[in-house]
């Protein structure tokens, strides 16, 4: 692709219309829209020249809008890059050789009815209307604002959004609390027997193993009413582990997209194996048994927390000589356009730059292990067999009598 500057796109500028309401974004310029008739439901199309609703998919339905002078637009078919036209009576796209911002035939005007649904106003005539097959322009004895077949819906197309939860600010004295929060807890659990009169020098030398589980929930914002197309991930620095003293792989944070979501709340569940190398060199005397116990530290908290969602987007956008660049980014208008039942006025909305902010805040859960491994040995001795009482001799059985030998007697 072409390199392109910024400044050859479109600028994404609130629509002006009869509404006299500054912060309706229904309207952007430069952004892609599938307008759609109300009455039948059919997106605005290009059949040749001419223009017509249909229900079958077309690369000809995306148009976008560009600011001609004052209230009046030129409607741009995306793919051809020519603006909507008409002659008072029928509408085609315009002819290249007189498709210009200044031709006063290829300018539109909108009058808003509610929410996204307007009419369409040929600058030279009437309203922009359809039978569910045909486009044209309305004739004097039908033109008005409440006919349905001259109301139009735009529905924004080929975008994404981005929302990431991040800039996690914590209680300040959460390091001057932590220890209510720790109990040491067992690592491993070893015994040397030595019943010889030798000295027995060992080492140990394993890894062990712990599970640490992190548990967010993140209010969402009751700014955010719609969040199609929207991508809710999250960022959290380390800057939280070090403060608790947990051991962690994440050394950068942790992010992540959201998968749990419930009415209320965004949930999301992490959890991590961490390790520990225990190495100690054990001296066994004769006749003892050595127990070696390795502690560590175990967190279970509560932190809540307060944290920003910054909202980005990229599109698909025209730029000034009708071309399309494909999923750029778009300024923080055509994200207010998205967002189309967002509440401006409430004041936990900010904007930087490109990037709408909206306050929210949560609690994390963590239920993890920390840094430092103590180990102890604990002597057990044996008693020394000089130290043992002699066992008992045996008594000799008694001897018992040479049996008398049998004497036989005979009477005489």
């Amino acid at each position: 692709m072409k390199n392109f500057s910024r400044g050859d796109l479109i600028p994404n500028n609130r629509v002006i219309t009869d509404s006299n309401y500054k912060n309706d974004f229904s309207l952007v310029e430069g952004i892609t829209y599938n307008i759609v008739h109300l009455k039948s439901g059919l997106n605005l199309d290009i059949d040749g020249n001419k223009a017509r609703v249909s229900f079958e998919s077309s690369p000809y339905q995306y148009w976008t809008l560009r600011k001609a002078n004052n209230s009046h637009y030129n409607i741009i078919n995306v793919n051809l890059g020519r603006n909507l036209d008409s002659d008072g009576q029928n509408t085609y796209i315009s002819d290249p050789r007189y498709n210009s911002i200044y031709n006063l035939y290829q300018r539109w005007l909108f009058k808003k009815i509610e929410d996204d649904l307007f009419n369409i106003v040929h600058v030279k005539s009437r309203n922009l209307d359809s039978n569910g097959l045909d486009v044209y322009i309305s004739d004097n004895d039908n033109d008005s604002k409440t006919n349905p077949f001259q109301q139009w819906l735009f529905e924004p197309s080929n975008y994404n959004l981005t929302a990431v939860v991040t800039d996690f600010e914590y209680p300040p004295d959460l390091k001057d609390k932590l220890n209510q929060y720790k109990t040491r807890t067992s690592l491993s659990n070893y015994t040397i027997e030595n019943n010889a009169n030798v000295t027995i020098k060992q080492w140990i030398d394993k890894t062990e193993f712990k599970m640490n589980t992190y548990f967010l929930e993140i209010r969402k914002s009751d700014s955010l009413a719609v969040t199609k197309n929207i991508g809710m991930s999250y960022n959290i620095g380390a800057t939280i582990f070090g403060i608790l003293g947990i051991n962690t792989g994440f050394s950068g944070g942790i992010r992540r997209e959201f998968h749990s979501t419930h009415e209320k709340v965004y949930r999301e569940s992490i959890t991590e194996m961490v390790s520990y190398n225990i190495r100690q060199r054990i001296i066994v005397p004769p006749f003892n048994s050595v127990i070696v116990n390795s502690t560590i530290d175990k967190v279970i908290i509560n932190v809540p927390f307060k944290a920003k969602i910054r909202i980005t987007g990229k599109a698909d956008r025209l730029n000034k000589s009708g071309k399309v660049i494909s999923m750029t980014d778009v300024e923080v208008n055509a994200i207010r356009c998205y967002l189309q039942k967002e509440d401006f006025n409430v004041k936990n909305i900010t904007v930087e730059g490109n990037t709408l902010i909206v306050d929210t805040n949560g609690t994390m859960n963590i239920n993890g292990y920390g840094l430092e491994t103590k180990i102890e040995t604990i002597e057990i001795p044996h008693k020394h067999p000089k130290d043992e009482p002699p066992e008992p001799s045996e008594s000799p059985e008694p001897e018992l009598p040479a049996p008398e030998e049998n004497k036989l007697f005979y009477n005489v």
